[in-house]
């Protein structure tokens, strides 16, 4: 239970609600593994009248699992596969497609040069584990001229992690196979971390400074010490 009680620590942190927008003039849909984001990507886009939006996905870590989850065998990129799952979803608009990136630095730079002009608050969907780092490497990318707001599971918590069960949110049963949602939940917090190895001012740059809370920094390294499977 000790081990769960981290996970959902770490968990709650990645996946805290984002500051609304006060307006939304695009959405842009990233590349994972989860079939349900577009799901959702088409379902908002719908329901907001939005004339156009952006998939961003080329063949990377998620794919294979992507397939895996729509059932089929292919080497169609995540853009191609998710852009069939939103027009399968009822979205009528125009989507744009970046099919080379395999980053997430790729997919802000590439959705950046494919999105209209008079896109300034733009919504983000993208694998709640990796909403977070993306927002924060989207700001990055685009500049302060730009606001972004991710779209996340409310309250989302692990009920058991091996199969990956969530008690509220019973669409994401299952999702994930547990070792790659361990490798992405903490591969996320490392990269968050603003250490060498990470991804902010002291590590690589990608994004700005985060600051980890203590409880999830405790948890975090505790996980560490456990003898969790990890597979990306």
């Amino acid at each position: 239970m000790a081990k769960l009680a981290d996970l959902n620590t770490c968990l709650a942190w990645l996946t805290q609600p984002a500051t609304p927008l006060p307006q939304v003039d695009g959405l842009i849909l990233c590349g994972n593994s989860l079939p349900l984001t577009a799901q959702l990507a088409a379902r908002t886009a719908t329901e907001q009248q939005l004339p156009t939006i952006v998939i961003a996905g080329g063949i990377g870590h998620a794919t294979k699992y992507l397939r895996q989850n729509m059932g089929v065998v292919n080497d169609l990129s995540e853009a191609v596969l998710m852009a069939d799952i939103v027009r399968q979803s009822g979205y009528q608009g125009k989507i744009l497609q970046d099919q080379t990136s395999t980053n997430t630095g790729a997919n802000a730079d590439h959705a950046h040069a494919l999105a209209p002009s008079n896109w300034h608050h733009i919504l983000l969907v993208q694998d709640p584990l990796l909403a977070l780092r993306s927002q924060l490497t989207f700001e990055k990318v685009w500049g302060i001229s730009y606001q972004f707001e991710r779209l996340l599971p409310p309250a989302f918590q692990l009920s058991q992690l091996n199969p990956v069960a969530f008690g509220l949110h019973r669409a994401y049963q299952n999702a994930w196979p547990t070792a790659y949602f361990t490798e992405l939940l903490l591969g996320e917090i490392q990269r968050l971390w603003d250490t060498p190895a990470g991804y902010g001012p002291n590590g690589k740059r990608f994004i700005q400074h985060v600051t980890l809370p203590e409880n999830v920094l405790a948890a975090y390294q505790r996980l560490l010490k456990e003898s969790l499977q990890r597979e990306r």
